[in-house]
């Protein structure tokens, strides 16, 4: 881990999404939005007004959520000496279009891409090892899921709060569903960099995306205290064991 001053010099020189980034960001927002307020157009009879405010609450849900997560990873990445950058998964537009016509609505997924890492040379000189790293990398894309739960911890704070709160409920259900299909070992997801660059990371995952679900979707006070004690705690964990270069 770098130390604060290196890594908030590289946030403000490298942390960056491209044009074909922010397109493709764009587009996988949209049809975010599209799928998880599909069955939200109305109850017993359709209504354009509410649909459209219901897909605007979750287009904005999954905009906060997609970016914060990319952000999570770029951010990890540039601290480790490598520039990350969002691959659609075209294919995976489809499916999750086609899924969500089938279903009428009822099997929502996110499946839409991954996070390449490329190596930026001077900024790995003085890394052990300073070459490419699939641990690193396994990292970078775990950092997508961290992202997710983070945000999907803020959101299940928030609906604490307010109850009744359309756009709290869909962000804690969007960031576990994303994060939950993200780790899939498929090429196009992250869940293939984690388990092929480090399996115990590739467990890990797994294990806090079903505690994260079983304590946030209790939409219990304990539930929620419990998970705020256990994201504070890893965070501590982190930046204890963290060393400065």
């Amino acid at each position: 881990m770098v130390s604060k001053q290196e890594f908030w010099a590289r946030i403000k020189d490298f942390l960056r999404f491209s044009h074909t980034e922010a397109l493709h960001l764009l587009l996988s927002i949209l049809l975010i939005g599209f799928i998880f307020s599909f069955r939200d157009w109305g109850t017993g009879t359709f209504d354009a007004t509410l649909g459209i405010q219901h897909f605007l609450l979750v287009t904005l849900v999954a905009l906060v959520s997609l970016f914060f997560r990319i952000a999570c990873q770029k951010m990890y990445a540039i601290s480790q000496g490598y520039n990350a950058e969002f691959r659609i998964w075209w294919t995976g537009l489809l499916i999750m279009l086609v899924l969500i016509f089938l279903s009428l609505g009822r099997l929502p997924i996110i499946i839409v891409g991954t996070v390449v890492a490329n190596l930026m040379v001077k900024q790995r000189l003085g890394e052990f090892r300073y070459g490419f790293s699939y641990k690193d990398n396994a990292m970078v894309s775990l950092w997508g899921i961290y992202g997710n739960l983070i945000a999907a911890l803020l959101f299940a704070i928030g609906l604490h709060f307010s109850p009744a709160s359309y756009s709290f409920s869909k962000g804690i259900i969007i960031n576990l569903v994303m994060a939950f299909f993200s780790l899939l070992p498929l090429p196009q997801l992250d869940g293939l960099q984690i388990f092929f660059g480090s399996r115990p990371l590739y467990y890990l995952g797994i294990i806090l995306v079903v505690l994260a679900s079983l304590l946030l979707l209790s939409r219990t006070t304990v539930g929620l205290v419990i998970g705020v004690i256990l994201g504070a705690g890893m965070g501590i964990f982190y930046l204890l064991i963290g060393s400065e270069k």
